[in-house]
């Protein structure tokens, strides 16, 4: 939805990707991504971001900037061109920021999504649970 948006890391791993992931890219590791989003200023959203591991060695919070694609096309070289969201609903994740009003299991708005790079591989996996009090879903993919 409107306003400014910002992005607060929360965290960053490299770890084995889990089960029940949909499958992505060609590594079975990843780095795991999770931000705080921000509009205006308010908490908007969390997410958990997974970048495959064969598109970076490492990843380091203070390499990345508030646009993970520009990040992905200026740093490490590809990027993102397709992606496919599927929203549904789904419990707040227990990982989320006080900061965040939606409380862990409160019901919220949920999407997943599965990015390509260029060269036609899947590259990220993502899921975001955002505050329906203070966001509303708008894709726009240039």
């Amino acid at each position: 939805g409107g306003g400014l948006p910002t992005a607060d890391i929360l965290s960053i791993e490299s770890l084995d990707k889990p089960p029940g992931l949909p499958e992505f890219g060609s590594a079975s590791h990843g780095h795991r991504i999770r931000r705080l989003r921000r509009l205006d200023g308010l908490p908007a959203a969390v997410e958990e971001i997974w970048l495959d591991g064969s598109r970076a060695e490492r990843l380091a919070r203070e390499d990345l900037s508030e646009s993970l694609y520009l990040h992905y096309r200026l740093a490490l070289g590809f990027s993102v061109v397709r992606a496919e969201d599927r929203v549904a609903v789904a419990a707040t994740p227990d990982w989320a920021p006080a900061d965040f009003a939606p409380r862990p299991g409160t019901i919220v708005g949920f999407i997943e999504r599965v990015a390509w790079a260029g060269d036609g591989e899947s590259v990220e996996y993502s899921r975001t649970w955002f505050d329906p009090g203070t966001a509303r879903y708008v894709t726009r993919f240039r």
